[in-house]
């Protein structure tokens, strides 16, 4: 073989190998890659939280929990809860009332000031219920504790839902100087304000209300018990069994009690649509 036919032999020889690396580097890549992309398909599937499907209104925030809380099942012998009184609530509606819903809310959390138009609209629909307010501020909300602190020093003053409607109205200005100006923007007299809020005197109240939300359920905010103060028919509880089962369907943390010396009630938690909380109120009447 001449010297230029070898070169050539050798040429194509090397040109077969570097097709084939090609092949070769073409095919692990091809591997990585559905390797990479199936191992993200697996940890976006693992970082996949589902939520209650709902209108843009819908959400709550709840308490961080070493464990996922269980969604309850509305059984047929409802859970009692007991020593609750809110005789001295602050509230709007009916002292009266047949029908009460409190709500367990943070001046800090979002869904809670979603909720409020919602609230409002429930209050002109069903003006012979009660509306109590508790407080129930969540502990990664640096300024809800003493925003709820400051809505029970103004009530001192006679003008709790004035601060309430104020600290709802600017959920970004919750510092303790943002607090005591808004004191004085609703004419309280600052200075009775400003020594009942840096004592601390209003913490237990407020702990207290916390300490009553969690005995009935409550785990996040907003959240709810609708009840009636008389009846304990079993088509009240069927009724509102029936509503607990749907909202639970839906991803809502939802259970029905029954109120000791009262009636049957729900505890629901979220910003839900109006027509949820019409169906409630519906139940008990």
């Amino acid at each position: 073989m001449t010297e230029k036919a070898d070169k050539a032999v050798r040429g194509l020889e090397q040109g077969e190998y570097v097709i084939g690396i090609a092949i070769i580097l073409a095919a692990l890549l091809v591997s990585a890659t559905i390797y990479i992309g199936s191992s993200g398909i697996q940890e976006a599937i693992g970082k996949v939280k589902l939520t209650a499907p709902s209108a843009p209104s819908g959400g709550s925030q709840a308490q961080p929990s070493p464990q996922a809380q269980p969604q309850p099942e509305p059984k047929q012998g409802s859970p009692k809860v007991s020593g609750l009184d809110y005789s001295n609530s602050y509230f709007k509606g009916k002292a009266d009332a047949k029908v009460v819903l409190v709500e367990y809310s943070d001046f800090e959390c979002p869904f809670c000031n979603r909720v409020n138009p919602t609230l409002a609209q429930l209050k002109k629909s069903y003006p012979e219920a009660k509306y109590v307010f508790r407080h129930f501020p969540l502990p990664f909300h640096p300024n809800a504790q003493k925003a709820a602190e400051a809505a029970e020093c103004a009530g001192e003053q006679g003008k709790f839902f004035e601060m309430h409607d104020a600290m709802f109205a600017e959920q970004n200005k919750l510092s303790v100087p943002d607090l005591k100006a808004k004191a004085a923007a609703i004419g309280l007299d600052t200075a009775k304000f400003n020594s009942c809020l840096d004592s601390g005197k209003m913490a237990s109240a407020v702990q207290s209300q916390m300490d009553e939300g969690e005995s009935i359920g409550i785990r996040g905010t907003p959240g709810f018990l609708a009840y009636s103060t008389k009846d304990r028919s079993e088509a009240l509880q069927s009724r509102l069994s029936t509503i607990a089962s749907k909202l639970s369907g839906l991803g809502v943390d939802a259970s029905v009690v029954e109120v000791e010396g009262a009636g049957f009630g729900i505890v629901f938690a979220g910003a839900l649509p109006y027509s949820n909380f019409d169906e409630v109120m519906k139940a008990f009447n």
